[in-house]
C-alpha cells in the first residue's frame, strides 16, 4: 500500500486522510479539526554537567541526551517549584542529542533539583528527572584559623582532626 507524499503545503482536505509529510519527515492524519502528526514523543535521559556554580557568573553549556529529538525543538530547565526557565539558546545535533546554553544564576539551590524539558516545535514534550543541582562549597565542622602545632619532621600526635561536609554529597579531601 502506498500513502500519500508532499509537503506541509499540499495537504488535503479530506477527513481520515492518511499522509507522508516530507517537510517535517513525519506520517499524518486529517481529523475533524485539521491534520494530527505522528511525531514520537521525545525522552530526555541526560545531561552532561549536572552541577552548577550559579555564583560563578557566565552561562553554562549543557549538552542533552535522550530520544526523538527534532529540528526548531527548545530546552527549558524546571525547577523543583516548578519554575520554568527556557535556554538562552538551543541546538538541534541530532535525534538523540541537542546543546544548550543558560546562565548559572538561573540555578539555584532552592529550586534543585532541576529537570531538563525537551519541547518540539509542534508541541510534543520530554521531560528528564531532576538531573542538575547548584554546586556549593563544603561546609567546615573544624574552626578557622589555628588547628595544631607540629614541630617539623616530627610525627603529629595527637592526631589533627578536620571535619568538612559537602552538601551536594562529593567526597571531601584535605591536603597540607
Amino acid at each position: 500500500t502506498k500513502v500519500a507524499t508532499g509537503t506541509s503545503a499540499q495537504r488535503g482536505s479530506t477527513t481520515g486522510q492518511w499522509r507522508y509529510n516530507t517537510d517535517t519527515g513525519y506520517f499524518e492524519g486529517r481529523n475533524a479539526t485539521g491534520f494530527a502528526s505522528l511525531e514520537p514523543t521525545p525522552t530526555v535521559t541526560g545531561v552532561d554537567v549536572t552541577d552548577v556554580d550559579s555564583a560563578a557568573g557566565g552561562t553554562q553549556t549543557f549538552v542533552v541526551t535522550g530520544t526523538n529529538f527534532s529540528s526548531g525543538g527548545t530546552i527549558s530547565f524546571v525547577g523543583s517549584d516548578g519554575t520554568e526557565v527556557n535556554a538562552n539558546s538551543t541546538t538541534y545535533n541530532s535525534a538523540t542529542q541537542v546543546t544548550a546554553v543558560e546562565e548559572k544564576a538561573t540555578f539555584v539551590n532552592a529550586k534543585e533539583p532541576w529537570k531538563v524539558k525537551f519541547t518540539s516545535s509542534s508541541g510534543k514534550i520530554g521531560t528528564s528527572t531532576g538531573l542538575i543541582y547548584q554546586d556549593q562549597s563544603p561546609s567546615w565542622s573544624t574552626a578557622a584559623g589555628n588547628v595544631g602545632n607540629v614541630l617539623e619532621s616530627s610525627a603529629i600526635s595527637p592526631v589533627i582532626q578536620l571535619s568538612a561536609t559537602d552538601p551536594d554529597g562529593d567526597a571531601v579531601t584535605y591536603t597540607e
